[in-house]
């Protein structure tokens, strides 16, 4: 009887511990069920909430950029006024700097003028260049005599680069300016004024710099001199080539007045110079008939280098100032056809990248702001 009441409170509490277990294993299930259901609920509201804020925020900044955009349009006749005025402003300072770097390139050539003057009036001059003009080339007369010595071609091109680093410079000043304008104007913050000039303007610093660069290179290319550094190495040679021409030219003329003028003292001289062998052949004494015809030709040779000298003398002194002038107005000529073809070169450039940017604000009027926030 004991026995089958153990039997009976042993299976009681057995019931009880598996109904405890259930009891257990429902309630944690159920528990996380509901902590996955709430945390799906919170992740989904909040994706859901997220989603609605950026809508709200890509709303409020297109709403902004439009409000930008229109007060842009609005100011755009101030804003043109500017950049032009921006734009002759560069075009003024690069001018300004062409001067300066070209006067320096040439000045070496003035303080060499006299050096030239008094090598072209001297018997070995005349010669040289006489010579140089029958079996060579008056380039290399120049080139002795005029760059060589002032280190021409480096100094113009190294101020060539000169002038390109400064409109480079120059540009992206210009472009700075024209930033803080409109950022000013418009009362715009870093963000905005970025955005307005990069995405809805198409205008950035290193842009505009790209552009300048292309320009010049191109208006370096339309009047044959390359772009680039090439550019500046064949407008050296160029210019010096103009250069050498023309004084080549003077030189010629001068070399020919003066065979001419020779031509007929030397004629007039040759009895002089036969009378100066025959007296030397006389003192020669019992030997004269083998001694004049050495008279004769040391004779001959003094009566011609004499005639040499006292022509050059007399040109020297008659037109050597003239000389000198015509030189140096051959080289303030060329000096001035430099600056001339760089200001083409580079008030082109300015003009275009100016045309660039009134185009950008022209645009502006056909702008969708959606679609610039979308791409």
């Amino acid at each position: 009887m004991n026995n089958l009441d153990e039997s009976k409170k042993l299976k009681a509490e057995n019931i009880k511990i598996k109904q405890a277990q259930i009891k257990s294993k429902n309630f944690w299930k159920f528990f996380w069920g509901t902590i996955i259901v709430l945390l799906v609920s919170f992740i989904t509201l909040n994706i859901t909430a997220s989603k609605k804020l950026n809508e709200m925020s890509k709303q409020d900044r297109e709403a902004r950029l439009e409000t930008i955009a229109k007060d842009f349009e609005e100011q755009f006749p101030q804003f043109k006024t500017m950049t032009q005025k921006l734009n002759s402003q560069s075009i003024e300072e690069i001018k300004h700097r062409i001067n300066i770097s070209i006067n320096k390139a040439y000045e070496p050539l003035y303080g060499q003028i006299n050096n030239f003057s008094d090598f072209h009036y001297t018997v070995t001059g005349e010669y040289s260049e006489l010579l140089t003009i029958v079996f060579g080339k008056v380039e290399d007369i120049l080139e002795e005599q005029l760059f060589k010595p002032t280190n021409f071609k480096n100094n113009l091109s190294e101020q060539l680069k000169n002038i390109n680093n400064s409109s480079l410079k120059i540009i992206t000043s210009q472009f700075k300016q024209i930033r803080q304008e409109v950022k000013d104007k418009l009362k715009l913050n870093n963000d905005e004024i970025n955005f307005l000039l990069a995405q809805i303007l198409k205008l950035s610093q290193d842009d505009m710099k790209l552009r300048m660069t292309s320009y010049t290179n191109n208006i370096f290319k339309g009047i044959g001199l390359g772009g680039g550094a090439i550019a500046g190495a064949a407008m050296t040679k160029i210019m010096t080539k103009i250069m050498t021409k023309n004084i080549s030219k003077v030189i010629a003329k001068k070399i020919a007045t003066k065979v001419a003028v020779k031509a007929g003292t030397k004629a007039a001289g040759a009895g002089a110079s036969a009378l100066a062998g025959a007296e030397a052949g006389i003192f020669c004494g019992p030997g004269a008939w083998l001694c004049s015809p050495v008279g004769a030709v040391v004779g001959g040779i003094v009566g011609w280098f004499a005639t040499d000298a006292i022509v050059v003398t007399v040109d020297e002194y008659y037109n050597k100032n003239d000389f000198k002038r015509e030189v140096k107005e051959l080289i303030d000529q060329q000096k001035n056809n430099t600056k001339k073809t760089l200001y083409q070169i580079y008030i082109g450039s300015f003009n275009k990248i100016e045309s660039d940017t009134m185009n950008s604000f022209e645009k502006l009027k056909d702008t969708s702001i959606k679609d610039i926030i979308s791409e």
